[in-house]
C-alpha cells in the first residue's frame, strides 16, 4: 500500500502542474528570460538579451493591461528596434494574437523581415518551435506574413493602402512614423488606417516609435504630446536631486533649468559633463551608468491610457554615445551648417528641428535684385521648371531656372487672368500651354524648354486634371498640397477622374507636396548671404540654394515672404498674399520630380555639356544618388508659333499690373 502512494502523489502533482496558470511575465521579464539577439541581425553584441534600466519602463508599458497606446520619441542608439522585436516575440509566445508591424515602405518591411524578424524567429528557441520557417510555397508563411497558432504577424508598408485592407489586428507596431508618407496609396493617413484595424479589440495595443524630424510636422511629437509625456529622471551625484538630462541650459521651467544640463570647458567638448540644476555640482561621465540605474520614468501629464516617452542619446550605453562624443558631434555639426545641425538635433537629441519662424525681410530681397532681364536665362541655369497656382479668376505662375548646388534664378512670373473653370480658347488655360512650350535662351544660344510644370489641383481638382491630361506625366504634373509628410514630394497617387460622365478605370495621378517642408527650405535659402565674386569666379558655391531675382516690383517679394511659422504652423503674414510663395514651392517640387535632389556629378556634367559649358575646376562634389536612377533628358525646342485660336486681348490686370510691368519690370 505504501509503495503505491508515491506514484499516486506524483500523478496528482503532474495534474496540478498541468492545470497551473501560466506565470504572468512583463515584457522585460520575458525578454531577459527568452529573447536572444541573433548575430545575423547585425547587432554589435549578439546573445542573450539584458534589459537596460531606461528600456524597462517602455517595455513593461507595452504589456501593461492598463495601457492602450505607447509612443516613444527618441534619438538613435537607444534600442527601439530590439524592443519591437522582443515585443513581437512576447505576443507570439505568451499572448498569441493577430499582429501588424508597419514600416515606412513595403521594401522596408521586407528588409526588416529578412534582417530582423527571420533571424529572431529562428534563433529564439521558444519562437522557433512556434513559427515555421518561411518557404513561400504554400502561402501560409512568407516574408511579410508569419502564421502561428492563435495569431498572425503581418508586415506592411505605410506607402501601400492594400496592406491595411480587410484585416483585424489586435497589436499594431508603428516603426519610424516620421518617415511615413502623407498617404498610404490613395487610402489616407497610414497611422489612422493602422489604428482602424484594431477597433474591434477591447484589449488592443498600439505602439509607435520614431526619431522626430520637423517641428510642427512630426507625427511622433504629436503622439508624445498626446500621452502622459514621461521623461527619465536621474539623481545628481552630489546632492541627489532627481531631474532628467537636457542638452541646453536654456530649457527652462518656471525660471529654473528644466533638468541637469550639459556643459564643457571652452574648446574641450571631449570633457563634457552635466551640471546639477539644483546645486550646480558636476556629474561626470564615469558615473553615467550609476545614475541611469538609479533613475526612473516620471510623467509630466495625466495618464489616460496613453503612455508616451522621450529619451535621447545621453542615456545610451552605446560606446559611441559618450557625453564627450555627443558634445564633439554638436561642435562639428554646428560648424558644418544647417543640415548637419538638423541631423544632430533629430538623431542625437531626439528632438524636432524647428525652423526660425519669422519670414525673411522682403525689403532685403528687393534691394539685392539683379540686372538680368525677366524672360532671359542667366549663366548657371541648367534646366527650367514652372510652378502654377490656380485661383478662381486667374492662373499665377513662375518660371525658375536651376543650377548646381540647388542655386535658382527666377526667370519669369506673371498672372493669366480669366475664369479658370473655362477651358475653352477664351479662358486662361491656352495661354498657360503657350508658357509651357516657350523656349528660354541661354547665354550660349541654347534654347531650353521647361522640363516640368507643377500645377496646383487642390481647389479646382477636376479642371486641373482635365487640362494636365493633355500632356505627358513626365512634362506636366498635377500636385496637391499637404501639411504633413516625410518628404517634400511624395509618391504619385492615383485618383478616379470623371470624363464625360464616365469613370476612367485607371484614373489620373497627382503628386503630394508637403508645403511646410518646401517653405522651411526656401526661407533658409532666402536668408543666405550673397556669394562673393571671387567664390563664383572659382566655381565655389559658398551658399547652396541661393536664390536670384530680376528687377521685379515690391509686390512679388511681399508675396514670396507672405507666410511665417507660428507654433508649428505656417500662417499668412497680415496684409499679404502668398501666391508667389506657392508658385515657388510648386516650381521647387517640379525640380525635385525632375531629379534635382538625386543628381550626381555625371548628371550635372551632362546638362552642362548640352550647353557647351566647360568642365568646372576644381570639380564640385554633387549630392549622392542611387546608381540605377536614370537621368532625364534635356528638352530643347524652338519657340512655337502662336496658335490661331489664341485670343489677343490685354491681360494681367490683377495684382501684377500690365504684362511685363509692375514688379516684373519694376526699377530700383
Amino acid at each position: 500500500m505504501a509503495a503505491g502512494v508515491a506514484p499516486l502523489e506524483a500523478y496528482h502533482a503532474a495534474i496540478r502542474e498541468a492545470w497551473r496558470p501560466p506565470t504572468h511575465l512583463t515584457l522585460s521579464e520575458w525578454a531577459d528570460r527568452y529573447f536572444y539577439l541573433s548575430p545575423d541581425s547585425g547587432v554589435a553584441d549578439p546573445g542573450q538579451w539584458t534589459t537596460l534600466p531606461y528600456q524597462k519602463g517602455v517595455m513593461d508599458a507595452i504589456t501593461d493591461p492598463l495601457v492602450e497606446s505607447v509612443s516613444w520619441m527618441k534619438s538613435a542608439r537607444v534600442g527601439y528596434t530590439r524592443i519591437i522585436l522582443a515585443a513581437t516575440g512576447y505576443y507570439i509566445h505568451q499572448d498569441p494574437c493577430p499582429i501588424m508591424l508597419v514600416s515606412p515602405t513595403l521594401d522596408d518591411a521586407e528588409e526588416f523581415s529578412k534582417e530582423e524578424i527571420a533571424p529572431t524567429l529562428r534563433d529564439c528557441k521558444v519562437l522557433a518551435a512556434i513559427v515555421p520557417e518561411a518557404t513561400g510555397r504554400d502561402g501560409k508563411n512568407t516574408i511579410t506574413l508569419k502564421r502561428f497558432r492563435g495569431g498572425v504577424l503581418d508586415l506592411v508598408g505605410a506607402n501601400s493602402g492594400r496592406g491595411f485592407r480587410r484585416k483585424g489586428r489586435r497589436v499594431v507596431f508603428l516603426d519610424e512614423v516620421d518617415a511615413y508618407p502623407v498617404s498610404a496609396g490613395a487610402d489616407g493617413d497610414p497611422i489612422k488606417l493602422a489604428i482602424r484595424r484594431t477597433e474591434y479589440f477591447w484589449n488592443r495595443k498600439i505602439v509607435a516609435g520614431s526619431t522626430p524630424l520637423i517641428g510642427g510636422l512630426s507625427r511622433i511629437e504629436k503622439l508624445f504630446l498626446a500621452g502622459d509625456q514621461r521623461r527619465y529622471y536621474v539623481p545628481c551625484t552630489q546632492c541627489g536631486e532627481m531631474a532628467y538630462l537636457v542638452f541646453r541650459r536654456e530649457q527652462m521651467e518656471g525660471g529654473e533649468p528644466a533638468g541637469h544640463f550639459m556643459a564643457w570647458p571652452k574648446g574641450k567638448p571631449e570633457a563634457a559633463h552635466f551640471v546639477c540644476r539644483e546645486c550646480g555640482g558636476v556629474i561626470e561621465h564615469k558615473d553615467k551608468r550609476a545614475i541611469v540605474e538609479a533613475g526612473a520614468w516620471r510623467a509630466h501629464a495625466p495618464f489616460t491610457g496613453h503612455a508616451s516617452f522621450h529619451l535621447w542619446a545621453a542615456y545610451s550605453y552605446s560606446p559611441n554615445a559618450s557625453w564627450g562624443q555627443l558634445a564633439q558631434e554638436f561642435v562639428e555639426a554646428n560648424a558644418a551648417g544647417r543640415e548637419e545641425l538638423k541631423t544632430f538635433v533629430n538623431t542625437a537629441l531626439g528632438e524636432t528641428w524647428v525652423e526660425r519662424g519669422d519670414a525673411p525681410e522682403w525689403e532685403r530681397l528687393y534691394a539685392r535684385r539683379e540686372l538680368y532681364k525677366a524672360g532671359t536665362v542667366p549663366e548657371g541655369v541648367l534646366f527650367v521648371t514652372i510652378g502654377v497656382d490656380v485661383q478662381k479668376a486667374s492662373l499665377i505662375y513662375e518660371v525658375v531656372g536651376w543650377g548646381r548646388g540647388k542655386e535658382s534664378w527666377s526667370i519669369d512670373a506673371g498672372v493669366l487672368e480669366g475664369d479658370t473653370s473655362d477651358t475653352s480658347p477664351a479662358g486662361p488655360w491656352p495661354e498657360l500651354a503657350v508658357i509651357l512650350d516657350r523656349a528660354y535662351r541661354t547665354p550660349g544660344g541654347i534654347e531650353l524648354a521647361a522640363q516640368r510644370m507643377a500645377v496646383d489641383s487642390g481647389a479646382y481638382t477636376q479642371t486641373v486634371y482635365g487640362w494636365c491630361r493633355q500632356f505627358p506625366l513626365s512634362r506636366v504634373a498635377a500636385i496637391k498640397g499637404f501639411d504633413h509628410g516625410a518628404a517634400l514630394v511624395g509618391m504619385p497617387q492615383r485618383v478616379d477622374v470623371n470624363m464625360g460622365g464616365k469613370k476612367l478605370k485607371r484614373g489620373y495621378r497627382y503628386w503630394p507636396v508637403v508645403g511646410p517642408i518646401a517653405k522651411a527650405e526656401l526661407y533658409g535659402w532666402l536668408r543666405l548671404p550673397t556669394p562673393t565674386d571671387e567664390a563664383r569666379a572659382a566655381g565655389v558655391h559658398e551658399a547652396p540654394g541661393y536664390c536670384h531675382f530680376p528687377e521685379y516690383g515690391e509686390e512679388y517679394f511681399k508675396q514670396l515672404t507672405g507666410e511665417q511659422l507660428e507654433k508649428g504652423k505656417w500662417v499668412p503674414v497680415p496684409g499679404r498674399q502668398n501666391h508667389a510663395l506657392d508658385c515657388r514651392v510648386y516650381a521647387r517640387a517640379a525640380a525635385m520630380m525632375f531629379g534635382l535632389d538625386r543628381f550626381k556629378e555625371a548628371d550635372w556634367r551632362r546638362l552642362e555639356v548640352h550647353q557647351g559649358v566647360p568642365a568646372p575646376a576644381p570639380p564640385i562634389v554633387s549630392q549622392a544618388t542611387p546608381e540605377d536612377l536614370p537621368t532625364p533628358p534635356v528638352v530643347a525646342v524652338a519657340p512655337p508659333p502662336t496658335p490661331d485660336w489664341a485670343p489677343v486681348r490685354p491681360r494681367h490686370k490683377h495684382w501684377m499690373g500690365p504684362r511685363r510691368s509692375s514688379w516684373l519690370r519694376g526699377r530700383r
